[in-house]
């Protein structure tokens, strides 16, 4: 380092220091979160959490220091000086996105793990010919697909059920219309029923009358029939 730098050109070497152990630490973060929890799990998400956190302030970290270089708040800094400091910037955002990178992989998987997992179960879909060749944005699309599917065939059930309810409906008012009219014709047997016993009573009635009329003019006739003998008898007679 050269001599003579000033009080603002140690800061900034703090600064920077301070950013690089930041980085160590992510480091340190995900490395023990993938020894401790390489399954996932609540505690892995807070781990991945805090990394991300710190990411973040690292960003902003290494933002102000090449603010600080380029603006010529270290105006005694020699150009070789701000290259190889510009080149440590460089390198440590290279890391930084490397760490950003894994986090984002590491949340890529736990994204299509839960997508693959199923939906109100404990065991986890396999990979398919389909599936194998989608990443998230299209696994996503491709259940969106199949869901709306599943409720374009649950709309068509429900129509045809709905339908089957109106066949049902209206053979029960046939069933009944049916019913009505069988109960109808009962009545009108019955009252022809009736009406015949009525007929056949009148006429045995009469057919008794008739026969006692026939007896009468039978003994009249045969009266009338004696009188002609006895008066033919008695004019032979005399």
């Amino acid at each position: 380092m050269p001599s003579g730098l000033r009080v603002d050109t140690d800061t900034w070497l703090r600064e920077y220091e301070q950013s690089k152990q930041a980085a160590n630490d992510v480091l340190a973060l995900i490395q023990d979160r993938n020894t401790k929890y390489p399954s996932g799990g609540p505690e892995a998400s807070r781990v991945t959490a805090t990394a991300r956190k710190k990411l973040g302030t690292l960003g902003t970290s290494l933002e102000n220091l090449r603010e600080a270089l380029e603006t010529g708040a270290n105006a005694d800094v020699t150009e070789n000086e701000k290259n190889r400091r510009r080149d440590m910037i460089t390198a440590l955002k290279g890391r930084r996105e490397q760490m950003l990178q894994s986090l984002r992989r590491d949340r890529n998987k736990s994204n299509r793990a839960d997508l693959m997992d199923s939906e109100g179960s404990s065991s986890r879909a396999r990979e398919t010919e389909q599936t194998a060749d989608l990443d998230n944005r299209g696994l996503l699309q491709m259940q969106n697909r199949v869901m709306q599917s599943q409720d374009n065939e649950l709309e068509e059930l429900e129509r045809t059920v709905a339908s089957t309810r109106h066949i049902s409906l209206a053979i029960n008012e046939e069933l009944d219309l049916q019913a009505r009219l069988l109960d109808d014709l009962d009545e009108d047997v019955e009252v022809s029923h009736s009406k015949l016993r009525a007929a056949s009573k009148r006429l045995r009635g009469v057919m008794q009358r008739s026969g006692s009329f026939k007896c009468t003019c039978l003994i009249i006739l045969l009266g009338v029939i004696l009188v002609v003998v006895l008066v033919l008898a008695l004019k032979i007679a005399f």
